[in-house]
Formats: C-alpha cells, sequence, structure tokens
C-alpha cells in the first residue's frame, strides 16, 4: 500500500514539475517588452513633434512655428514634423506620417503627425489652422522637404526612392535609421494650401525658395547659396543683401524653368571684418517668395593686420530649467577690441532686468548666468548684450518657461485652486468672451482674471474678480477693441491665499466681418454636477455656477472616471461619452481629453496620445442626428503626489454646425488625492482586477500560481495518504 502511494505521489511530482515547467515557458514567451532603448521627442528641450506656420504672411520668418495658425485662401502653410532619439541605442527604421491629405470643408482644419520606429515608442503631434470662411486645405504637388542632421535650410533627397505623398499612406515616409544625439535631430517640413471649398488647388502656384549659408567668404567677397523649386511655372531666382536687415542690394536675376536647382551668387567690394545679411528670393507668375534672412562675417584681416569693429554676441538656449530659477546662455567674439557682456531678461519683451556686467576681454568666450526665485509656470524673455568701444550689439530674444504643476502649495492647511482654460466665445470682428473653470480649494475664496495678446507673451489683462469659494466657478470676461482676423493668446488665471495657478494658452481668431451667429449653449455633464456654458448678455465679467436643469444643445457630453478620491499609483478607467442630441449633422467633430501632468496615460480604445499637453485626440469627424459614441481611456495616478491635492481630468468637444457655425461642449471629474497603498497591492489582494502590465508583475503572478500548485499537490498528498 505505502509503495503505491509512493510511485503515484513520484507521479504527482514529475507532474507538478511539467506544469511549472510548462507554466514559465508560457510566461516567459508571453512576457511583453516593456523597455525601449531607442526614445524619441522626450527630451524638454525637443520641439514639439508637429508644428505649423502661415508661408504667406511671414515667408522669412525662422520663429513663427507654432500649434496654430489663421489663414486665408490662396495662402501657403507649412508643417514642420520634428524628430529626436533621445535614447541610448539608435532607432531602427523611423518613420514620420501625416494626416489628412486633404481637409474637407470647414473653417477649423486639425492635422496629426507621428513618429515611429521599430524599437521605439510612437509619438505625436497635432496642430490647428484656422480660416475665416469655408476652405480646403490641399496638399502640394512634391511639397516635401527632408532635412536631417540639424540641417535648417535646403533639403535631401527621400530615401529608399519614396515619394512626397508616401508621407500620407501606410507607415508614412521611411527616413531610416536615426543615432541618439542631438546632432542627428532632423525635420520633414510638408507644404499645403488653402483653396475655396470646391475649386483646386491649381497645378502651378508660387515657387518655393530657402537661403542657405554664404561659401568662400573673405575680407572683402563671399558667395551667396539657395535653393529653388518652381512648382510647375516658369521661375527667375536673385539675392537680396545689405550691411542691415532691410538689405537694399540686389544680385541679377537668373531663370531657372521649371526645374528645382540650387543657385549661388557672388558678391565684392565688402567691408573687412563686417556682418553682412542675405536672403533668396524667388519669382513666377502667382507671385514672389521670400527665403530666410541669414548672416555672415567679413574676415577682420587686411594685410594680415587686424581690423577691429563691433563685437559679435548670440542667444543661446538656456538650460537647467527648474521651477524656480534657470542658467542664461550666450556666446560672444569680442573682435579684438575689450568688450563686456551682460543679460537683459523679463516677464515679456521689454525685460526689465539685467544680470551682472562681466568683462571678456579679447577672447572669444560663452557667457551664462543663473537667475533664481523665479515664478513656476511662467514665460520668461531673455537676450545677450555685448558692449565694445563702439557701442553695444544685441542677440536674438528667446524663451524659456519656468517647470511646476497648476498648484502651488504653501503649506499643509490649505492648496491653491485650479484653473481650466475653455474655448472663446461670442467672437466677432472686434470682440470675445473669454471662459475658464476655476476649481475652489478648502472653501478658500478665490480671484480670477485672464490674460490674453497677440503672441504668447499676451501683456494685457482684464479685471480681478473674487468668484468666491463653491467647489466648481465659471468664470467669463469679454476683450474689446480687437483686429479682424487677427490671432489672439489667453489663459485663465485663479488666486488665492496659497498660490497663483494658470489655466493652458488658448487661441482664437477674430471675425472677418460682423456675423449674426445663432448662440450655441454647451452642457458640461460631470458625474456629480453639470456647468452649463449659458451666454450672458450686455454683462462684461461674468462668474457662473450652474448644477442643475439641462438646457438644449446640439451635443451632450459626459465623463465618467470613478470615485472622487484617488490615491498614488491608482489606476483608473475614463469613460467620455457624446451625442448629436439636435436634428442637423455635426461635422469636423473633434474630442480632447486632458489629462493634469501628474497622471500617466496608459492607453485608449481610440484616438491618439499627444505628449505636449498629456492629452488623447479623437478625430469623430460627422454625426448624424441621434448618432453616439464613446472611448475608453485609462491612466495611472502619479506617485508622489500630496494628500489633498486637486486633479482635473477635462473633456472638450468642437464640431461644426450649419452654416459654417462652431460650437463645443466641455465635461470634467474631478479628484481629490489621498495617501493610499499602491495599486498593485490592492489588486492582488482584494477582489479587483490584476492584468500584469511589467516583468516584475509578471514575476510575481508566476510566483502566486507556483504556490497555488504546490498547495494542491500538499493537499493532494495528503488526501491520498488517507485513502490508503
Amino acid at each position: 500500500m505505502y509503495s503505491k502511494f509512493k510511485r503515484e505521489k513520484n507521479i504527482m511530482n514529475i507532474k507538478t514539475k511539467k506544469i511549472i515547467g510548462a507554466l514559465f515557458a508560457v510566461v516567459v514567451l508571453s512576457t511583453p517588452a516593456v523597455s525601449f532603448a531607442a526614445i524619441l521627442n522626450s527630451d524638454p528641450k525637443d520641439f514639439d513633434t508637429l508644428r505649423v506656420f502661415n508661408y504667406t504672411i511671414s515667408p522669412s520668418c525662422t520663429t513663427c512655428w507654432s500649434r496654430a495658425t489663421s489663414a486665408e485662401a490662396g495662402d501657403l502653410i507649412n508643417f514642420a514634423i520634428y524628430y529626436h532619439n533621445t535614447g541610448t541605442d539608435t532607432a531602427q527604421n523611423v518613420r514620420v506620417k501625416l494626416t489628412p491629405q486633404n481637409t474637407t470643408r470647414g473653417t477649423t482644419h486639425t492635422f496629426l503627425a507621428t513618429v515611429s520606429a521599430d524599437n521605439a515608442l510612437t509619438v505625436s503631434g497635432t496642430v490647428v489652422v484656422v480660416t475665416p470662411s469655408n476652405q480646403i486645405l490641399s496638399f502640394m504637388t512634391n511639397g516635401v522637404l527632408w532635412r536631417p542632421n540639424q540641417t535648417v535650410f535646403g533639403s535631401s533627397p527621400l530615401p529608399f526612392g519614396q515619394t512626397a505623398t508616401d508621407i500620407f499612406s501606410g507607415n508614412g515616409i521611411n527616413i531610416g535609421n536615426v543615432a541618439p544625439g542631438w546632432s542627428k535631430q532632423g525635420s520633414v517640413i510638408v507644404r499645403f494650401q488653402v483653396s475655396s471649398a470646391g475649386n483646386p488647388v491649381p497645378s502651378v502656384t508660387v515657387p518655393f525658395v530657402s537661403t542657405n549659408s554664404a561659401s568662400s567668404v573673405s575680407q572683402n567677397g563671399a558667395t551667396l547659396n539657395g535653393n529653388v523649386t518652381p512648382n510647375g511655372g516658369n521661375t527667375n531666382a536673385w539675392f537680396e543683401w545689405g550691411a542691415t536687415q532691410s538689405l537694399g542690394n540686389t544680385t541679377s536675376s537668373v531663370n531657372y524653368g521649371n526645374n528645382p536647382s540650387s543657385f549661388s551668387s557672388g558678391i565684392f567690394n565688402l567691408h573687412p571684418n563686417s556682418t553682412y545679411y542675405f536672403r533668396a528670393v524667388a519669382q513666377n507668375s502667382f507671385g514672389t517668395v521670400y527665403g530666410s534672412i541669414l548672416s555672415f562675417n567679413t574676415s577682420n584681416f587686411v594685410n594680415n593686420n587686424p581690423v577691429y569693429s563691433q563685437p559679435f554676441v548670440s542667444t543661446n538656449s538656456a538650460s537647467g530649467v527648474s521651477q524656480n530659477s534657470a542658467t542664461l546662455n550666450g556666446y560672444v567674439s569680442p573682435n579684438g577690441s575689450n568688450t563686456n557682456a551682460w543679460f537683459e531678461w523679463g516677464t515679456n519683451t521689454n525685460f526689465g532686468n539685467t544680470t551682472p556686467l562681466q568683462n571678456y576681454g579679447t577672447n572669444a568666450s560663452s557667457l551664462s548666468n543663473t537667475l533664481y526665485n523665479l515664478n513656476s509656470n511662467t514665460t520668461y524673455y531673455y537676450r545677450a548684450v555685448a558692449q565694445g568701444q563702439y557701442g553695444n550689439v544685441y542677440g536674438g530674444t528667446i524663451s524659456f518657461t519656468t517647470t511646476g504643476t497648476t498648484q502651488i502649495f504653501n503649506n499643509t492647511l490649505g492648496n491653491a485652486p485650479t484653473a481650466t482654460t475653455l474655448l472663446a466665445t461670442e467672437v466677432t470682428e472686434t470682440s470675445a468672451k473669454l471662459n475658464g473653470l476655476i476649481f475652489a480649494s478648502n472653501n478658500q475664496p478665490s480671484s480670477a482674471w485672464f490674460e490674453w495678446g497677440a503672441n504668447t507673451s499676451l501683456g494685457n489683462r482684464t479685471q480681478a474678480f473674487n468668484v468666491g469659494s463653491l467647489p466648481v466657478i465659471r468664470h467669463a470676461d469679454s476683450i474689446t477693441g480687437l483686429v479682424p482676423e487677427q490671432t489672439y493668446y489667453y489663459r485663465v488665471v485663479a488666486e488665492n491665499t496659497y498660490g497663483k495657478v494658470f489655466g493652458t494658452i488658448n487661441t482664437f481668431v477674430a471675425e472677418e466681418e460682423v456675423i449674426v451667429q445663432p448662440v450655441v449653449r454647451t452642457v458640461v455633464r460631470p458625474v456629480v454636477r453639470r456647468v452649463v456654458n449659458t451666454v450672458v448678455r450686455n454683462t462684461p465679467a461674468v462668474t457662473e455656477v450652474t448644477n442643475i436643469l439641462q438646457t438644449q444643445s446640439p451635443m451632450s457630453l459626459t465623463i465618467e472616471g470613478g470615485a472622487e478620491m484617488i490615491g498614488n499609483g491608482e489606476k483608473r478607467t475614463y469613460r467620455v461619452a457624446w451625442k448629436n442630441e439636435s436634428s442637423q449633422i455635426l461635422r469636423n467633430t473633434v474630442l480632447r481629453v486632458v489629462f493634469p501632468k501628474s497622471m500617466n496615460i496608459d492607453s485608449a480604445t481610440s484616438g491618439v496620445f499627444s505628449k505636449e499637453d498629456n492629452s488623447v485626440l479623437v478625430d469623430i469627424k460627422t454625426l448624424a442626428p441621434g448618432d453616439s459614441g464613446d472611448t475608453f481611456i485609462f491612466a495611472t495616478a502619479g506617485h508622489g503626489m500630496k494628500a489633498g491635492e486637486t486633479l482635473v481630468v477635462t473633456a472638450y468637444i468642437v464640431f461644426t454646425v450649419d452654416k459654417g457655425v462652431q460650437g463645443d461642449a466641455i465635461a470634467y471629474v474631478v479628484h481629490k488625492t489621498e495617501n493610499t497603498q499602491t495599486n498593485l497591492g490592492a489588486s492582488v489582494l482584494t477582489a479587483g482586477e490584476f492584468i500584469p502590465t511589467t516583468l516584475f508583475e509578471w514575476i510575481l503572478l508566476m510566483i502566486l500560481v507556483l504556490v497555488l500548485v504546490l498547495l494542491g499537490n500538499h493537499l493532494y498528498g495528503r488526501i491520498s495518504g488517507e485513502k490508503h
């Protein structure tokens, strides 16, 4: 009897080992790769993955790139898709893609770009082009320029025999392997043209021209270089140049027919040790276009004797940017004379502050100075200044933005409010109504206002109002004196005794003419409360709170995100649902769900992720009456959040109704952080679902299963022994 039991036990041990081996093989073979040595566009100094600017308005501008622009019929629009390998390994088969190739008829046109590689996670970016009337944007034939390895001007041929239109199909254009490092960063430029709806883009358009660096520079001469793409029309090209950026001189015009070509021209009788500026120009029957203005310095020696002049100074990117400090950087070349240098800086381009003056003698040198006690979440502007015996010279003005969340905690007794900037409404040719949501903290009364202006430095502000201490407050204020068709930037600001916070910067475009449009009411449907975007006439500043009573609206929008309290590391599922409740078709419908920076977006059932603003964008397109849909987004609360911190997840949707009128809707959920156990522990030890997402969690699951198998084996042995 004993030997029979022993044989059965040995058989069970063999089976147990086979089960464990099979389980280990399944776990190891099915464990997904969770680490990518190549990483794309993750450095804080990186450009946005996708940027845009109106080439027709500013053909020679090199700093006009942004995430939104306005345009009219006939304008040329340039898009830049940026890539940079910030990892440790070479990124394999880097691919760039842009959609769409042609937009549909409307006034708001959204573009999406992705950059991916075989061994890196995909990154994406979105931009918006706004037109004052219904237009379409169409891709221009051969309108793609590849600029690898920090190339700023000109272009390289697309590799592997690819064509320009490949950027819109499949995985996009494969630009090959990209090694890590700043020297290998690059971009792909894509050109579109705005055309009235129903009118095709002509096969012949204005040419494309770029200015390249000067060559063969001596003490009294240089060769100017450029590239021209005729775009189907007979094209002439030449250079403008001079001792200032006003230029004033031209080289001879040369006809290049219909063929893309590089071109150059020599200029002579220049002054030694002097700075000259130049740009390329091209012209066909559709108009004249200009390349960027570049410069060069002639030699400072004549007959082996030095010639002294003003120093050369440049402003370089800031480094070490944190919540309250940053280091300003620049470069100075004294050009033979004793030279001093310093920085001018401030919260706008008027500066108002200077760093201490430093003497650099006659030696070329980099210069730097660290600023302290800065405000968090604030944009600062600065430029380098040099002083020689002939006067002061100035570097270009650039900016940086300090870090920090939208919440400032001065002590443990209370928190700053939270502010969310909403879309502008009631936009006319000279006025607009700005909107924002304020989430109060611990019943602390707050003040709110708007900052706005014609560029990202803002420069104007509305009157501050005490908006009270209710949990959710909608604040609105009207601004006037706008210029028709001008793009304006704005954000909401809120402040209580515990700190000041800033909403994100949004934009709108003033109308071309006075158009009486029906009011589109926006209904906000959070899980607990609703905020209705009610229009109040003849009141310059309004603070509203609406918690009940839904009014008729073309679109309903809801977001559900679970319990109000959320713990460090806790995983949440958010369901965003929408429905066209009107009797009309809603077109150009786009949903954006924005998460606070302290939450990580893990995945979504639809849409694309944008790292720039930690959001998910869903292109819904057209909704017929009664159409509805939803998307699920999975996110994790970051570790290290303070207890009582307010987290707001905001969903907003924009759409176009009949006659080109744009409407929107917004919904949100509010969480409060608490000190809890991590989500992993809660999932394993309670009835919650546990889905392994890391190698550690897979190993933990394997150990748990192994323990269960051994326990079962032990119990089986005891039962078998008792039976025998």
